[in-house]
């Protein structure tokens, strides 16, 4: 029996591989067939002599009722798909001007008093809806992940959810206020109604604006992120990219928005471009600074002087924006870049609001951007240390030019005695030295800070080294003791 299942086992075996090899076969002479054909295609040309006797030898080979047939079998399969694809077409569009039509039909639905119970239900979702349901959520996720982490809801997407729904739940109220208002006008007046075309116009135009709204939401939140996941090269780490995109497609959807408002509302949307004349020189005067003010946010985004988190010298009126003693007041790390305005942030930590307008005519210094900053203190020396200031001065050179935290390539380091004054001779060192997160330590804030403080050392002891009495005190202070006197 089991040599009787094995015959039969190899038999199988045989029989499949010859279906194979048959498979093989058809595939090969098909293929070799196609060469063919394409190789008589390219040499046989419509001018040439054997050409006709060329075709009626094609024309006898059994290629071409292949060939016929693949031509025939691609058409059909080309007009099914045509067929079909438009049909889907068709059909999708059908079924979205359906939904619309049941949708409008919806909205054309009177408000009752009865139905103010939506009001409360939904205010109940936003206050305490939102937060019940992002914990169920979590909840559930942690039944099937019990390692993973809550999200907060602060960072949720119900959490930012709160302004769409604030936004439908002031249409459900509006629309309740004005469907009960025309039912109470109907009741008590004979002679005068709200004519029907007002009532269709205000639901589509409200529903519009509140979709229109929504909308632009959704760009702001959303399209920035999507920019970053799409777009990596065009945006990278600088978010001024992002913020002009989104911003201009902001603009786009609230122009399209008022647009179709107005025409829902039953107002030429022309009226919106023909606003001009008097009332339009008017609004223009009135509204100079704001326009001023949103132009300058869209230049902040397009030149971008300055980024969120760099540091920033104002030097316009007076060399500060605001009235104070303190005289880092100009140096503000920017907190915030927005469509009007700009948050700063000084070192005394008093947050700043400045209209976006003060930006176009004011003096700005990126310190952020600075690879290097100067390094010149002024030594005073004593008359009686003149014999060291020549060997002084070389060896803080050479100290200088050996510092990993001097910029050299830039600038190099420069000590020399300067001029004479009434108590001492003035020896002034120019340098440059390596920024935060630049050079070749690349130093944090606090590596940075330290650096200079070694360098403000290692230069005095230079000093006391080879000019013992020096640096030496004002003429007007004869001692250290005096020095806090008068202080």
């Amino acid at each position: 029996a089991r040599g009787v299942d094995a015959d039969v086992e190899i038999g199988g075996r045989a029989a499949a591989s010859e279906v194979a090899i048959d498979r093989v076969r058809e595939f090969v002479r098909r293929v070799v067939v196609a060469v063919l054909i394409g190789a008589a295609s390219m040499t046989l040309m419509p001018g040439s002599a054997n050409a006709a006797n060329a075709a009626k030898t094609a024309n006898a080979q059994p290629t071409t009722s292949l060939t016929t047939k693949l031509s025939r079998d691609f058409r059909d399969l080309r007009a099914r798909v045509r067929t079909s694809t438009t049909r889907t077409m068709k059909d999708g569009l059908q079924s979205v001007g359906y939904a619309l039509a049941k949708f409008e039909e919806k909205t054309q639905e009177n408000w009752g008093v009865d139905d103010v119970w939506v009001l409360f239900v939904w205010n109940w979702c936003i206050r305490h809806g939102r937060e019940k349901l992002h914990n169920a959520i979590q909840s559930l996720k942690s039944k099937f992940d019990a390692a993973r982490t809550q999200e907060p809801f602060d960072k949720s997407f119900l959490s930012w959810f709160k302004a769409p729904m604030q936004v439908v739940q002031a249409l459900f109220v509006m629309s309740w206020i004005f469907d009960i208002a025309c039912d109470l006008i109907d009741q008590l007046s004979t002679e005068w109604d709200i004519p029907l075309p007002i009532r269709v116009g205000f639901d589509k135009g409200s529903y519009t604006l509140t979709t229109g709204v929504m909308s632009i939401m959704f760009v702001q939140k959303y399209l920035p992120p999507f920019l970053t996941k799409v777009f990596p090269s065009l945006t990278g780490n600088d978010t001024s990219v992002q913020f002009v995109i989104t911003r201009l497609t902001s603009a786009l959807m609230v122009l399209a928005t008022l647009m179709l408002t107005l025409s829902a509302f039953g107002i030429p949307a022309k009226v919106l471009f023909s606003f001009g004349g008097l009332g339009g020189l008017a609004f223009g005067l009135a509204a100079k600074d704001f326009i001023s003010n949103l132009i300058g946010g869209l230049v902040l985004a397009v030149l971008r002087p300055f980024k969120v988190g760099e540091k920033i010298y104002l030097t316009g009126g007076g060399g500060k924006y605001r009235d104070s003693k303190e005289r880092n007041v100009s140096n503000y790390k920017v907190a915030e870049i927005g469509w009007y305005q700009t948050k700063l942030i000084p070192k005394d930590g008093k947050v700043t609001t400045i209209p976006n307008g003060y930006f176009l005519g004011a003096n700005v210094i990126n310190s952020s951007r600075a690879e290097y900053e100067f390094f010149g203190p002024s030594l005073r020396i004593a008359f009686p240390d003149v014999n060291g200031i020549e060997t002084m001065t070389t060896e803080l050179r050479t100290y200088l030019e050996n510092s990993r935290a001097v910029h050299l390539s830039y600038k190099k380091p420069m000590v020399f005695a300067k001029k004479i004054g009434d108590d001492h001779i003035m020896v002034q060192i120019e340098s440059y030295i390596w920024d935060v997160d630049c050079g070749p330590d690349k130093p944090d804030k606090a590596t940075f800070v330290l650096g200079r403080q070694r360098l403000v050392v290692d230069v005095v002891n230079i000093v006391r080294k080879h000019c013992p009495n020096s640096p030496v005190l004002p003429i007007e202070i004869q001692s250290y003791a005096d020095a806090q006197n008068f202080v």
